[in-house]
């Protein structure tokens, strides 16, 4: 599974193009084996992390429990720094969670990943591409060629990159796990009003459709409305993880990766809807009152919300906005609509 992993992220998605496209092609082969390591080191503690705390229990309280003793840093607790701005995305940063250490090693690993350092070469723009690589990256990024056209292709490239080494090492936790691990990485509902659940192949494994990357076109990608939630914790981790399954949907945002309001209501749209749901399921009710959450909404920024336990906290907010406010002001001169408002279809 290693070596799938490794391929993946090297050479299916990156090899077949990079000799047209980036740069640094020739340390490629010192790369891999970085890489390999890389998810060689963090594969195991993140297993580990998972499975020491659902073996005792897999019931809704340890959720609460791990909840309430999420390790929040400053920038979380007070919703300081990228995409600060919006109350309801505000909401989404202060929200504790269950597993945000290992969320926190897995983008981590993800950021780390040596593969990712290429740099576009000067001139070459998908267009230059002859067809079947061009269609390798449409893939890989879930865009057509007419919609990459106007995307900062290098910048958008890496941070597609890095959330794919994030969902191979959820995936592959998921499968040491039998399919029985509480994070489930996209997960796609769609559309409204009714919101789909995902397919699933087995019980708890979720179908995949794509071919170069497993995520890949999503199984509601391209039907507006939809939306695919980076990671979802399940509340019972050997049943589906549906609609009347979610503790809580986690957006996950790289450095440049772009937070916009609108994404964050769809999600809300979709709990509203999986409380609908939930009530329907719920044998014994209090008083007879219906259940008022789908789950829990959070949005979790690397390297700002990461796990903090009495360690150097990361950038502080103002040196964050920095770095990525010039990036974002260039993309939304540039297309009017946002990469992701694209990939969500809303």
């Amino acid at each position: 599974m290693l070596e799938l992993i490794a391929l993946a992220i090297t050479v299916h998605e990156l090899g077949e193009l990079a000799e047209e496209l980036y740069e640094g092609v020739e340390k490629y082969g010192k790369d891999i084996g970085k890489a390999k390591e890389e998810v060689r080191k963090v594969i195991q503690s993140i297993q580990d992390e998972i499975a020491q705390k659902i073996e005792e229990k897999e019931e809704v309280a340890i959720l609460l429990a791990l909840e309430a003793a999420d390790p929040q840093g400053q920038n979380t607790r007070k919703a300081a720094g990228r995409g600060a701005t919006d109350a309801t995305i505000n909401a989404a940063i202060e929200q504790k969670i269950p597993f945000r250490d290992a969320i926190t090693q897995v983008c981590a690993a993800a950021d780390r990943m040596p593969v990712l350092s290429l740099r576009k070469k000067k001139g070459v723009s998908i267009k230059d591409l002859p067809r079947a690589k061009r269609e390798i990256i449409e893939e890989l990024l879930s865009m057509s060629v007419e919609q990459l056209t106007d995307v900062e292709l290098e910048e958008f490239f890496v941070i597609r990159l890095k959330q794919l080494a994030v969902n191979l090492l959820f995936e592959f936790v998921d499968e040491c796990l039998s399919w029985a691990s509480p994070l489930k990485c996209e997960v796609n509902f769609g559309p409204p009003p009714s919101f789909d659940d995902h397919p699933v192949e087995e019980a708890t494994k979720l179908q995949r459709l794509g071919k170069i990357n497993p995520f890949y076109p999503s199984p509601f990608q391209y039907r507006k409305g939809s939306i695919a939630a980076d990671l979802m914790i399940s509340e019972y981790r050997h049943q589906r993880p549906d609609k009347g399954n979610i503790f809580a949907i986690v957006e996950i945002k790289f450095p440049g990766d772009r937070i916009e309001a609108a994404q964050f209501v769809a999600y809300n749209q979709m709990l509203r809807r999986a409380a609908i749901v939930k009530t329907e399921r719920a044998a014994i009710r209090f008083q007879n009152k219906p259940v008022n959450s789908g789950g829990r909404l959070s949005l979790f920024r690397y390297p700002e919300d990461i796990a903090v336990h009495g360690k150097k906290e990361p950038d502080t907010p103002s040196e964050h906005e920095k770095k990525e406010e010039p990036k974002q002001q260039k993309s939304e001169k540039s297309s009017g609509r946002s990469r992701h408002s694209r990939k969500r279809g809303i």
